[in-house]
């Protein structure tokens, strides 16, 4: 059976860029049956929070990713621990005790001898006596993992054949002088003992998925099979940096009254160039979906699809589901007929208020013209029936050549409205009737 997960850091709220991750590994299980895990990794106790572990989990929560398993990181000490111990046994882990400081400028003489910045295993060749020394003196050490420097190839669920050469790479650092661990080892021991058959992440993970293989290969494991998506730039083309996270938010878009229909089509039209079915996404359903269909291209960030989603999301909800997602709407106290007036002319939220105004009469801004209401009382007063929208039309320019189709369009609307914006003329006409356009008539 199929295994993902999503491994988010409880260091900030999630926004688009890594939600994005979690979206196609949720949906990667979800297609195949399979089994979707979150693991909170939250062992820089440091800068990760509370408040933020709760965010994560209501924003899966509404977005509907469900999960079938929860870990916390830092409940887990236990097991990195064993697994180290395997890497102290087979020698493939060695102590280091160079502060920051020595590091840099160990970095700037590389940098100014053309070498690339990468550490030079100077702590190899210290003597077992020099070593008892530097603990003797008190110093605590952090542990570097030894890479072979070779070449890692794996083929990419979606980029396809991947290589990396290892050699350009720092032996990576996977427990600190504290004893705590970082990144690298408690995220390789987990996806062993959780079973994780599939990762999907962020290219920038390239070279880390490299040193992870090696990892499992030290852990006699086998690897999951991996895939990294292209990264999400902003509409300028520029990265994604700290400072634009909060503006696309998952809490940002949940204050602002998206609705996670929006959202979720969005995610899932990324990178893909088949036409996107809302309705089936309302259902649950995504076709279509194969990592190796998402493009190679760096996608931009595109508020006006997620706009566009959002206003589909809108004309598609009964005045019931309206009312549920939107308390502050239920104020207006709207009716039946009068959503089904309006809701296909929406663009967003905030027309809903304004059309309910508009067609209750409360935003009375421009007079109608007076020939056309003075026509109106002479063709229609006596009238006792109703007509359609057609007749209507064709009795004003069988009465006077005085009004064009687009005059007497215009006019209508302001005499049933007052607004020039709104609803179609013809389903205003046929919301109001005859009889009430010439009660307003009669009335102006």
């Amino acid at each position: 059976m199929i295994k993902t997960r999503f491994a988010p850091s409880p260091t900030g709220y999630l926004h688009l860029g890594n939600i994005r991750s979690c979206f196609l590994n949720w949906l990667l299980a979800k297609n195949q049956k399979g089994n979707f895990i979150l693991r909170l990794d939250d062992t820089d106790q440091d800068r990760s929070e509370q408040i933020y572990i709760e965010a994560i989990k209501s924003d899966l929560a509404w977005l509907g990713m469900d999960y079938q398993e929860n870990y916390n990181q830092s409940e887990r000490m236990e097991n990195y621990n064993k697994g180290f111990e395997k890497l102290l046994e087979d020698k493939l882990v060695y102590p280091c005790f160079e502060s920051n400081e020595e590091l840099e400028i160990k970095k700037k003489l590389q940098s100014k001898s053309g070498q690339p910045p990468i550490y030079d295993r100077s702590a190899l060749n210290l003597s077992k006596s020099q070593t008892e020394e530097l603990y003797n003196k008190g110093q605590q050490p952090y542990w570097r993992f030894k890479l072979s420097r070779n070449k890692i190839h794996w083929n990419d669920l979606i980029k396809g054949k991947v290589e990396v050469d290892l050699s350009s790479q720092s032996d990576p650092v996977l427990k600190r002088a504290d004893g705590s661990f970082l990144y690298h080892f408690p995220s390789v021991v987990d996806d062993i003992e959780m079973g994780i058959t599939d990762i999907v992440r962020g290219e920038d993970h390239l070279t880390n998925t490299a040193i992870h293989i090696e990892i499992f290969q030290a852990l006699n494991a086998k690897h999951p099979r991996f895939g990294h998506n292209p990264l999400m730039l902003n509409e300028d083309g520029t990265k994604l940096s700290k400072r634009n996270f909060e503006s696309i938010s998952i809490k940002k878009f949940r204050e602002n009254h998206y609705i996670k229909y929006s959202l979720l089509a969005y995610l899932h039209s990324i990178g893909l160039n088949y036409e996107i079915n809302f309705e089936e996404i309302k259902k649950g359903i995504f076709n279509n979906f194969e990592l190796n269909k998402i493009s190679q291209n760096l996608p931009k960030l595109d508020i006006n699809k997620i706009d566009y989603f959002q206003k589909l999301s809108l004309r598609s909800m009964t005045l019931s589901d309206l009312n549920l997602h939107f308390d502050h709407l239920s104020n207006l106290k709207i009716l039946e007929p009068e959503w089904e007036l309006i809701k296909n002319n929406i663009e967003n939220l905030a027309d809903i208020s304004i059309f309910i105004q508009i067609i209750r009469g409360q935003k009375n801004e421009i007079k109608p013209n007076k020939d056309f209401v003075l026509l109106l009382k002479e063709t229609f007063t006596n009238l006792d029936k109703n007509i359609s929208f057609e007749d209507y039309t064709v009795m004003i320019k069988e009465k006077s050549d005085k009004f064009n189709k687009k005059e007497i369009f215009v006019n209508t609307r302001l005499l049933l409205t007052g607004n020039q914006n709104g609803p179609s003329v013809k389903d205003l006409f046929n919301f109001f009737g005859i009889k009430n356009l010439i009660n307003k008539a009669n009335a102006s």
